[in-house]
């Protein structure tokens, strides 16, 4: 609020005593000024004739070592306005390439002008291209963004189109340019100021960045794929996909994805950017896919969901003429992976499904044999009128291939990697073949619910119609790399498709602090001091989270921590809303589609990350992979909730994903 009021004071009359203006005698760039806000905080503004650009806010020394470190650009070349930081400060920090004859740097051979045309500022040219590739991944967050789109797409094998050079006889606001629109909004008057900052938070997290803008607005014919890493955007583009379908079209809209948490926020974003009550909003259904698939498969009949629980039991009961060698825990991981997963029906249909994940090949006597205890089990069910949810998507499907009657023109899927192929069916069945029907936004490394399995053979395909989204505007530089390390560079879909992990951050920050202890008491001592340290730098408890891989290892861990700090907390509870306000408590299942300004992960040791109970279960070395993969995309979803500060701990032995990170 104070900020605020003085932004409005300076704008009304930007000299006036009471402003405290001062020109920072230090800064190369002379159009530097600090505005007083009160004893600790200073505003950073750049002075030009008649403009002025506000450009930061900090603690007094943190605002004046900001602005000595940098200098306000208008690029020789696109014309568009950049604040740069001052290479020679850039140099010190970075590593170099060392010039010899044969060695050099990962972008030396590229053309200074084509480089030029990118965004890079002229200073950084030679640096560019005398840098490593180690090197360039600590350059480019110092970088405008324009210019780190463009050097991280070269680093990968891309070849961007160079940007039109600027007339020199022609007169260019380099503020209007859109790559300047990228960090600067311009205000004619105090009222559109006020209308910004008056924002409700909402409003920005379904804030478009224009490197997104693309990926809404793409035309494409047949099913789109949108992907992306964590903090990429991708449920905001979801959103604006819907969004612009909703304005461009008098069509019916699906904006679906996998849980009731997620699809709230989902809705909370439509009524933002559509209004709540406006034509366009109520042509726009948002509802996670499994109430959807229950609440329209049940009109004709009450659809009763099996429990687990249940499913064990009637597995236990069907297996009776097994030998002990085939575990009852085989049975449900065939059950949970094969069986119910693909909606198997038939042994026809079972002795020639492909077990994904599931290891060896196991013979057809045997599969017989297995057959005819899954076979009893949907005997069990159907005698019972119990369902799983699977079962509800493929009622649903059916009923509307027979009718023929699709009930909407688009439909958008956020975290689309937890589908499983029942799922992906019934969303196909939604909307008729088209323009634009069907899109998909999601991260296959954030796949924690499902296992992979072959879209194609879901009758889904998307080859040839992906959008990657490359710039993550959410986490630091410092937890994203972090995050990034513990994942491979390169990930490949069942299909082929391909997706790289390569991205770049806009914001920066402290790295992340992994600790250990010898003891679980000294385990608690460590969060306790974190979170006492957090409240001291004024970080509310609201936005602040705990997670481990069990809800045990919190219980041990978290709660005597946050006594020993005084501070309360709330247990995030599966398809509920946090309300926020307490520290938040979960497993790292639960964080998926939150985020927070600092989050903690304890229990990291190599029992519990990856979890060994869930390992034992998987008997085959494909099966163990792929458990172990879905173990380390936990951790890394986990990583990624932190927007700003992210500690890591653990007691004995640290979990085997932390090696590469280390």
């Amino acid at each position: 609020m104070a900020t605020k009021t003085v932004v409005f004071d300076y704008m009304a009359d930007p000299s006036r005593p009471g402003l405290s203006l001062h020109r920072i005698d230090r800064a190369r760039e002379k159009g530097f000024w600090t505005i007083r806000v009160n004893r600790d905080l200073r505003i950073v503004v750049y002075r030009q004739s008649q403009k002025s650009v506000f450009c930061y806010v900090a603690h007094h020394d943190d605002a004046y070592s900001w602005a000595e470190r940098r200098r306000f650009e208008v690029h020789p070349v696109t014309g568009a306005a950049q604040i740069v930081e001052l290479v020679e400060v850039v140099r010190e920090e970075v590593r170099t390439v060392v010039r010899e004859a044969t060695r050099s740097g990962v972008l030396a051979n590229e053309d200074q002008d084509y480089l030029l045309s990118l965004g890079v500022p002229a200073t950084y040219l030679e640096l560019v291209q005398q840098v490593d590739e180690d090197g360039l991944l600590e350059l480019l967050p110092r970088l405008p963004e324009e210019a780190q789109e463009a050097l991280m797409a070269i680093a990968t094998g891309q070849r961007p189109e160079p940007r039109p050079v600027l007339q020199a006889s022609v007169e260019v606001d380099p503020f209007a340019h859109p790559d300047a629109q990228r960090r600067f909004w311009v205000a004619s008057d105090e009222q559109m100021v006020a209308q910004a900052l008056e924002k409700p938070w909402a409003e920005w997290l379904v804030f478009l960045h224009p490197s997104q803008r693309a990926a809404v607005e793409k035309n494409v014919n047949g099913p789109a794929r949108i992907s992306g890493s964590a903090g990429t955007g991708k449920s905001v583009v979801a959103m604006h996909r819907a969004a612009h379908l909703a304005h461009e079209t008098e069509s019916r809209i699906l904006l679906t994805t996998f849980s009731k948490v997620l699809s709230a926020r989902l809705s909370e974003g439509m009524d933002t950017l559509l209004g709540s009550s406006s034509e366009a909003r109520q042509r726009v259904e948002v509802i996670h896919l499994h109430a959807y698939a229950h609440n329209h498969a049940s009109r004709l009949k009450s659809l009763a969901i099996v429990d687990d629980r249940t499913i064990d039991e009637f597995i236990e009961q069907a297996r009776h003429d097994l030998d002990a060698a085939i575990t009852s825990d085989f049975l449900r991981a065939e059950w949970d992976a094969v069986i119910d997963y693909w909606g198997i029906r038939s042994f026809d249909e079972y002795k020639v499904i492909a077990r994904t994940g599931r290891g060896t090949a196991i013979s057809g006597g045997l599969r017989r044999r297995l057959w005819d205890v899954f076979e009893r089990v949907q005997r069990q069910l159907a005698a019972k009128e119990l369902y799983t949810f699977g079962d509800v998507c493929d009622r649903l499907r059916l009923r509307i291939e027979k009718d023929q009657s699709r009930p909407f023109t688009h439909v958008v899927v956020d975290e689309a990697q937890d589908l499983g192929p029942r799922e992906l069916r019934l969303v196909a069945a939604l909307a008729p073949a088209g323009s634009r029907s069907l899109t998909f936004a999601g991260d296959v490394g954030q796949r924690i619910f499902r296992w992979p399995f072959s879209w194609l053979s879901a009758g889904v395909d998307v080859r040839g119609r992906s959008h990657r989204l490359k710039v993550n505007y959410r986490t630091t530089t410092e937890i994203r790399r972090f995050s990034d390390h513990l994942l491979p560079a390169r990930l490949t879909e069942v299909d082929g498709e391909a997706e790289e992990r390569g991205v770049v951050s806009l914001l920066s920050g402290p790295k992340p602090d992994l600790k250990d202890s010898a003891d679980l008491a000294g385990e608690v001592k460590i969060l306790a001091e974190w979170l006492s340290g957090l409240r001291e730098r004024g970080v509310a408890l609201g936005e602040i989270a705990i997670f481990a891989r069990t809800r045990r290892a919190l219980q041990e861990r978290a709660e005597p921590a946050l006594k020993r700090a005084d501070m309360e907390s709330a247990w995030l509870v599966p398809d509920k809303t946090y309300e926020g306000g307490k520290v938040a408590l979960g497993t790292l299942h639960s964080a998926k589609g939150l985020e927070f300004r600092a989050v903690a992960i304890v229990a990291c040791d190599d029992s519990q990350v990856p979890l060994q109970a869930a390992l034992h279960l998987a008997k085959e070395p494909d099966e163990k992979q792929l458990t172990q993969d879905r173990e380390l995309s936990l951790l890394y979803v986990g990583c990624t909730r932190a927007r700003d500060q992210l500690l890591i701990t653990w007691s004995g032995n640290r979990s085997r994903f932390l090696g590469s990170v280390m």
